[in-house]
């Protein structure tokens, strides 16, 4: 497993509903992007900022409801748990809370981005499956001006703008990608109304 962390939030132009969470190893030498909504990516944001003003941080956190959660469980406990991304399932990495003193008991299921969260206002660490690593993860580079994002993490609609785009830019081996893609996670989303199939 490789160590992450939570390092920044992006916004993706033309869009006010979807951010993007910068996650990176320890050596800041890959990333990987996660999809989220915008008030999640906010919260995300705020809580990551204000952990650099300790004053700020202990207001903000003291009024998220996770901080009260999390201070129910004894900081002992806290240091027993990480949070491991082991899978890309219909589009969103699936992330579990595991105890690792735990024989038996059943990791809990997150989403992605409240892991994140999770790890920010707690201090759980987060790992991910080398092999997912390897797969989704790409260079980081701190002065870049964009980020890439696997096309099997993109929500439909994101697709479809993806598609209409290499279309009309008559990159055709890439719409066939997107067209595919949009084929095997959303069965019946190419049908007559929605977007033309190539």
């Amino acid at each position: 497993m490789v160590k992450i962390e939570y390092l920044a939030t992006q916004e993706i132009v033309h869009s006010d509903k979807v951010n993007l969470l910068i996650l990176v190893d320890e050596g800041r030498t890959r990333q990987l992007v996660v999809i989220t909504d915008r008030p999640t990516a906010i919260s995300i944001s705020a809580m990551y900022s204000a952990k650099g003003n300790r004053m700020a941080y202990e207001q903000f956190v003291k009024r998220s409801a996770l901080y009260v959660m999390m201070s129910v469980v004894p900081e002992a406990l806290r240091r027993l748990m990480h949070i491991r991304i082991d899978a890309l399932m219909h589009g969103q990495y699936r992330a579990m809370l595991v105890r690792k003193d735990t024989l038996g008991e059943p990791p809990m299921e997150l989403r992605t981005p409240e892991a994140v969260l999770l790890s920010v206002v707690s201090g759980i660490p987060m790992y991910i499956d080398d092999h997912l690593w390897r797969t989704q993860s790409t260079v980081f580079n701190p002065l870049a001006t964009g980020t890439s994002i696997p096309t099997n993490t993109l929500p439909l609609e994101m697709l479809q703008e993806a598609l209409q785009s290499a279309i009309d830019s008559e990159d055709y081996e890439a719409a066939k990608k997107i067209n595919d893609e949009i084929n095997n996670r959303f069965p019946g989303a190419n049908k007559k109304g929605n977007q033309t199939t190539l």
